[in-house]
């Protein structure tokens, strides 16, 4: 069923290095069945799971397939650094992605640190267990299931034709050539040409194209296969997967594809000793045509210039140069990605007596990743005369070049677990205490070459070796752990845990390596009290408190690579120092290292309810948290004088987070229909509480400042848009340049104090950074969904929508401003302010070529609302009837149709997508997806 699983208060659910059942639970833990994954259609796990568990954030941000860059985020962002949560596959760390959906029985999804500090400095972003599913006992069953579909992008952002962007272009060359007497400039087009244009039917001689809609294909083909098997025995028990997924992407010479095996096995020497063998081996291709330019380069291109004459003839740029279209049909800017990811894992259980067992497993996994970027040359043709006018040439450079990289990562995972549990009347006792050891080595090699003339080949050793550059280099990190869990029940109804993990890392220096990690919690399950017996509606209520500490090791450098020695000094080669008048060539150290710095820690206090109505026909779960974490790692600035490039890390920030889940469903049998309702509501609210005493930093429209949220939007506060030039230049606030209508104006903040009581209460009639205020949040809150399924006579049909209630967003770039860089203009900028138009609540401002400096400054002008409503999934199935199977080797036959991602609404200018609320022209389009296909079970 494709909804948040209410699972029965026996059934038993992952918990950190064990299970636990339903009823027993004291921390905050969402569990998912993985049918429920399975039956979205998606390809990504992680897009599955968005809006599943209260309390859990799933944003995509981009359409390109494999490259969704997917974000999860687990009750909010908790730290400046890495806000990944642990995901662990069988109990060996993994990438969400890296399972496909149908091979999951189950994912737990620890939220507060009761229940996530068992794994200590991993899990202060949250921990999400995966379990695979295995062979069972006297039973062998053959599942295949196959789909094939298409994708559709969501919104593509449109340009204006030719004739509107040649007005508005003259519109804004009036605007800039502006006198000081407010008479406009002239005009580079004119009325008559722009007629001529629009009138005319010759569109090679008077182009109006589009290149956003001529490259993207309406629509792109997909296909899933999967093939499972599994068999057991009281000896062996085996589950075996096969599976592959292809996606085309939208535009030519790109696409994705993935293929993966995976084993589970396991043998019962005898009643002491069982032991097993789990393989998995993925693999993944990815084709990218123009790589990170594909929507900025077609957005560039304003529609007089021509994409493609009749004859088949490439136009050219605005430039006279390649354009992006043909970059991306010819493949001349190409990107090649392939990874590769084996992983085995070796296990014995053993039973010694009745109520322990210990748990040995060892896990090798050796990852490879490599790209190659190849941009090659072509030439340029008259497409009268069909002879070339320039080349060779590339696309975005005039010569051929190539990059290749390997990467190579190798990680060793050793556990011992020993479990004991112990009843003793109404007293049940378990306990646990585990080791692990964790290493991890990197290296990397990469190499470049060029060449002048022309090329079309795609190996390194066709380019000229002439000037060719190659880097390298390793890294190696190693975590050491000792942990512990006590449980205590009384009676089923008094539920006692206490967690402990001692860490130690590599990452930090001698003295600062460990780091302890504890938690407590209890829970009252009052629906077993006798005074509430005769209260039978009630099925079960159960109240729940924790407490705990997690930690985060995890910092990262301005390229996205972790870093790993932190507390060091970092050594660089080519550094250059003057001896004897002569510059000689050395090595220097670059980056000053506190070696006192050490773990990030989270602390996390939860209060919650389980509560079950009408023998579990209703069913809800609340909680309320708090996070705080402290010794956020930061960049402190250091005197210029110490001769070091960059700043070092030190303990000095602070983050805090508090919120609330709820989670209610209902569920309901009418004669042969069944259907089941679920919604989730969820709200986190972050704000930075110490900055180590720096100032406030800006990026961009961005900050981060004492009392704000993360990455604040910051800017000045607009305050519409000035009527007409006599109105802008009277304006006694100085702005920035000189003013006319249809310029943003500004509000000048409360800056001076004038009667010397420290109380700022009037401002300085000009505009500066001091100005500036909070604009907005972009961190989204009121995050819901609603899960509908009903299920009749084989037939079986489910809803699902999704969504964002309260999210600020923010217009940049060709969204905001047109002929940016030499760029076009979109249909949305026709509703802008203009002397024929002269609307103050215009949705844009005048229109300027130079992009005149007053427009450009970051302001709430250009904050937009980023909540939506989206109809994630919609699917129809229908099982054939048992009698129907001639076949009984069959047992069963179901198939189905599904669509995700159909439509959304939101307030976000068109082409803008609300995951993706700040940019337009660097991210591919959400896609709609559409799928058939069936499962047949053996």
């Amino acid at each position: 069923k494709l909804q948040l699983s209410s699972i029965g208060l026996e059934e038993v659910v992952a918990v950190g290095y064990g299970t636990q059942k339903k009823v027993n639970l004291t921390g905050s833990i969402e569990s998912v069945k993985g049918d429920a994954l399975a039956k979205r259609s998606t390809i990504q796990t992680s897009q599955a799971l968005q809006g599943m568990a209260a309390g859990v954030t799933v944003t995509s941000n981009n359409g390109k397939p494999g490259k969704e860059n997917t974000s999860i985020r687990i009750r909010g962002i908790g730290t400046l650094n890495d806000n990944n949560p642990l995901v662990l596959v069988d109990g060996v760390s993994s990438s969400i992605d890296a399972v496909d959906p149908n091979d999951i029985e189950n994912m737990s999804i620890l939220k507060d640190a009761a229940s996530a500090s068992i794994y200590g400095s991993r899990a202060a972003n949250g921990v999400i267990l995966i379990t695979t599913k295995r062979g069972k006992t006297d039973k062998v069953s053959v599942t295949y299931k196959g789909s094939v579909g298409f994708t559709s992008p969501l919104a593509i952002p449109k340009n204006a034709d030719a004739w509107d962007y040649m007005a508005m272009y003259d519109e804004a060359n009036g605007n800039d050539l502006r006198n000081d007497l407010g008479v406009p400039g002239g005009s580079i087009y004119g009325n008559e040409k722009i007629n001529t244009w629009k009138n005319s039917t010759d569109r090679d001689a008077y182009p109006n194209s589009d290149m956003m809609g001529e490259a993207w294909k309406k629509r792109a083909d997909q296909t899933q296969h999967y093939l499972g098997f599994s068999v057991g025995n009281e000896k062996f028990r085996s589950n075996t997967s096969i599976n592959y997924s292809r996606q085309n992407a939208h535009i030519p010479n790109s696409e994705y594809s993935r293929y993966g095996v995976r084993s589970n096995n396991s043998y019962t020497m005898n009643k002491f000793v069982e032991v097993g063998f789990d393989l998995s081996i993925r693999n993944t291709k990815i084709k990218d045509a123009a790589p990170g330019t594909e929507i900025e380069g077609m957005m560039r291109q304003p529609a007089i210039y021509q994409t493609r004459y009749s004859n088949g003839i490439w136009g050219t740029s605005y430039a006279g140069t390649l354009h992006t279209m043909q970059a991306i049909y010819d493949g001349l800017d190409m990107r090649y990605e392939d990874y590769q990811e084996t992983l085995a894992k070796i296990y014995a259980k053993i039973t010694p007596f009745k109520g322990m067992q210990i748990d040995l497993s060892y896990t090798p996994k050796i990852s490879t990743a490599g790209y190659k970027n190849v941009n090659k040359t072509t030439f340029i043709y008259d497409y009268k005369t069909g002879l070339p006018t320039l080349g060779p040439i590339g696309f975005m450079q005039n010569f051929a070049n190539m990059t290749e990289q390997r990467d190579k990562t190798k990680e060793d995972d050793i556990n011992i677990l020993i479990n004991y549990a112990k009843s003793l009347g109404k007293h049940d006792i378990t306990a646990l205490g585990g080791f692990q050891y964790l290493t991890n080595n990197y290296n990397t090699l990469s190499a470049y070459r060029q060449v002048n003339n022309f090329q079309q080949f795609e190996e390194i050793n066709a380019y000229d070796p002439t000037g060719m550059t190659n880097s390298g280099y390793s890294s190696e990190s190693a975590l050491m752990s000792y942990f512990g869990r006590l449980n205590y029940s009384y009676a089923g109804k008094y539920l006692l845990e206490a967690n402990v993990r001692y860490d130690g890392s590599s990452r930090f220096a001698n003295g600062y390596k460990w780091g302890v990690f504890p938690s407590f919690s209890g829970a009252w399950r009052f629906s077993s009290e006798n005074f509430m017996q005769k209260f039978n509606w009630l099925t079960n209520g159960k109240l729940r408190a924790s407490w705990g500490e997690l930690g985060n090791q995890s910092s990262y450098d301005s390229n996205g690579k972790p870093i790993n020695y932190p507390f060091a000094l970092t050594v660089a080669t080519n550094q250059y120092a003057v001896f004897g008048g002569t510059l000689n060539p050395g090595y220097a150290p670059v980056n000053y290292a506190l070696a006192d710095i050490t773990w990030e820690s989270t602390r996390m206090i939860d209060f919650g309810a389980d509560l079950s109505f009408f023998k579990g026909k209703l069913d809800a779960t609340f909680d309320w948290y708090k996070k705080d974490t402290r010794n956020v790692l930061l960049n402190i600035a250091i005197p210029g004088v110490m001769g070091y490039a960059n700043s070092p890390k030190q303990n000095a920030g602070s983050v805090e987070n508090k919120g609330w889940d709820l989670s209610i469903s209902h569920n309901n049998t009418i004669g042969k229909f069944y259907y089941k309702v679920t919604g989730i509501l969820s709200d986190v609210q972050n704000k930075i509480t110490d900055l180590g005493g720096l100032a406030p930093q800006v990026s961009g429209v961005h900050v981060k400042q004492v009392g704000s949220p993360i990455d604040a939007l910051y800017g000045l506060q607009a305050d519409g848009l000035f009527s007409s030039f006599a109105e802008a230049r009277a304006y006694p606030v100085a702005q920035y340049g000189k003013l006319q209508g249809g310029d943003i104006r500004y509000v000048d903040q409360l800056t001076v104090d004038t009667n010397g009581d420290g109380i700022m209460d009037a401002g300085d009639n000009k505009l500066s950074g001091n100005d500036r205020v909070v604009l907005g949040n972009p961190i989204p809150r009121y995050t819901y969904s609603l899960d509908v399924y009903t299920a009749y006579k084989g037939f079986d049909f489910a809803l699902f929508f999704q969504g964002v209630g309260k999210r600020d967003g923010y217009i940049s770039g060709w969204s905001a401003y047109p002929f940016q860089n030499a760029g076009t203009a979109l249909v949305q900028h026709l509703d802008r302010w203009s002397e024929a138009n002269p609307n103050p609540n215009s949705a844009y401002p005048r229109l300027s070529i130079n992009q005149q400096s007053n427009n450009l400054q970051s302001s709430n002008f250009w904050k937009v609302s980023a909540a939506y409503m989206r109809l994630k999934n919609v699917q129809l199935g229908y099982t054939l009837p048992a009698q129907l199977l001639k076949n009984k080797a069959i047992s069963s036959v179901r198939f189905f149709a599904s669509g995700t991602n159909l439509f959304t609404t939101s307030k976000m200018p068109l082409g803008m997508d609300p995951e993706s609320p700040e940019t337009i022209q660097n991210s591919t389009p959400l896609l709609s997806t559409y799928t058939f296909g069936v499962e047949v079970k053996f």
